[in-house]
């Protein structure tokens, strides 16, 4: 039972270093429903068939876009 659950899916860590991602970014990607995932025992597992076919598509991004700073005028 233990065999076939590790066999088919794997930890956020694991998926993380697939996708290239940091493993809070994955689990953030679980909670907003954009992957497949379980949460057991507080740790989310990723079935290894959906990372293998979501690392094809998915692009990862590295924090906030950049806003352009607005300046105002000083008054004299």
């Amino acid at each position: 039972m233990i065999e076939d659950l590790t066999n088919s899916y794997m930890p956020s860590a694991e998926a993380a270093r697939i996708l290239g991602v940091h493993p809070v970014a994955v689990a953030q990607l679980a909670r907003k429903g954009k992957i497949r995932a379980v949460k057991i025992a507080n740790r989310w597992l990723i079935p290894r068939a959906f990372v293998e076919e979501f690392a094809k598509t998915y692009i990862p991004r590295r924090g906030r876009p950049r806003q352009k700073r607005r300046y105002t005028r000083r008054q004299t």
